[in-house]
């Protein structure tokens, strides 16, 4: 009779083929938390109270804003506000700034201030609201601000602008 001896110990494949397969867990589980904060991106969301509507490109329920156009509703004026101007402004000053839509620049002054929540320097500017800008940003499906330095490119899709315009219109 032969017997054939079973050895306790696991195979050198075993091991390498368990530790590929453990290792490709934790890649599946981590790229299931990556997905998750990527659902967390920016988006257009429109909001209008009693006195004031606004249009925001953020992560809602978040303090992440990219861009803000609000306005007083009926005052015919347009704030463009950036919460993160650029890390050279210095803030309570006057700044120029470019945005440029469809390849046509449309030069602004803002006035900076210091924010806060990001500890960066914002820039706001008051424009009426028939400017050449809304009309070309309505027809868009992006627009560069060049503020600074600094330049950041925003998408325009699904944007709803022209109801904020709305909004904004005098009475």
């Amino acid at each position: 009779m032969h017997y054939i001896a079973i050895s306790a110990k696991t195979s050198q494949p075993d091991k390498i083929m368990r530790a590929t397969l453990v290792s490709l867990c934790a890649l599946i589980l981590c790229g299931s938390f990556h997905t998750a904060a990527q659902a967390q991106e920016r988006e257009w969301i429109l909001d209008a109270a009693d006195e004031d509507a606004f249009l925001v490109f953020g992560v809602p329920e978040t303090d992440d804003v990219g861009v803000s156009f609000w306005c007083k509703i009926g005052s015919g004026k347009v704030k463009l506000f950036f919460p993160e101007g650029s890390p050279s402004l210095k803030p309570d000053t006057q700044s120029d700034f470019t945005l440029t839509v469809s390849g046509k620049d449309h030069a602004f002054t803002g006035t900076t201030s210091a924010n806060e929540v990001s500890g960066a320097t914002s820039i706001e500017a008051e424009v009426p609201a028939d400017h050449a800008v809304f009309t070309a940003l309505q027809t868009a499906d992006r627009f560069a601000a060049h503020i600074a330095e600094h330049t950041t490119t925003y998408p325009l899709v699904d944007a709803g602008l022209e109801n904020l315009l709305r909004l904004c219109k005098p009475k």
